[in-house]
């Protein structure tokens, strides 16, 4: 199992390449278009940014850093009382970015060592594999969702409806998955010929 470990482990260090910081005024033209039209809508359905800062300029910043790389998460939460609706939209946001990082490597097609393919999503080794990596990346990737921006609106009955989007780096967001791999391999001992397979689909970024 440690031999398995290490091989993971080497295979994960290549991470995505690094994105420009600079944005180019094809990039500024078309954040710009994407603040303006989704304010426009918030507003029509009935939405209000939280904080100080004027909707159309959190959406701004949010849209650049989009730009520049960080993929957007949404959580959505419907509560009574701020706390509650904010810790709902990131347990919701932590849930669905675990579901989606397994999602993505459980299509995938694995062989083994005769050339065969495994039907991944029926055998009982993968299954107990993408179960246990969904949930230690669920636990993993809370301190790599940075909230951007959060809309609410009153309800009928008493509670508020929020919306809370967060940017992940997903260079940084790799290193937690690599660690839910690992955890997840070790926890459910993932035979050797599968994990370098399963390890290079884990290195691709999250979307």
């Amino acid at each position: 199992m440690k031999k398995i470990i290490m091989i993971l482990m080497a295979l994960c260090l290549v991470a995505p390449a690094a994105f420009s910081q600079a944005l180019t005024p094809k990039q500024e033209k078309l954040i710009n278009k994407n603040a303006k039209d989704r304010a426009k809508q918030y507003k029509k359905d009935g939405y209000e940014v939280m904080g100080s800062l004027p909707l159309q300029d959190a959406l701004y910043k949010h849209f650049a850093k989009m730009e520049l790389g960080a993929t957007e998460q949404m959580g959505n939460g419907h509560a009574k009382s701020l706390n509650n609706g904010r810790q709902m939209c990131l347990t919701y946001a932590m849930s669905e970015y675990a579901s989606k990082a397994a999602s993505q490597i459980k299509g995938r097609s694995v062989t083994d060592s005769y050339g065969n393919e495994i039907d991944t999503e029926n055998d009982p080794e993968f299954a107990r594999f993408y179960a246990a990596y969904e949930r230690l990346t669920q636990k993993e990737i809370k301190g790599e969702l940075q909230e951007s921006y959060t809309v609410m609106k009153k309800n009928a009955d008493g509670t508020t409806e929020f919306r809370m989007f967060f940017l992940v780096d997903e260079d940084k967001a790799l290193a937690r998955r690599q660690k839910a791999l690992k955890d997840a391999a070790a926890e459910t001992n993932l035979a050797q010929n599968y994990a370098r397979q399963v390890s290079e689909f884990v290195n691709e970024p999250v979307k």
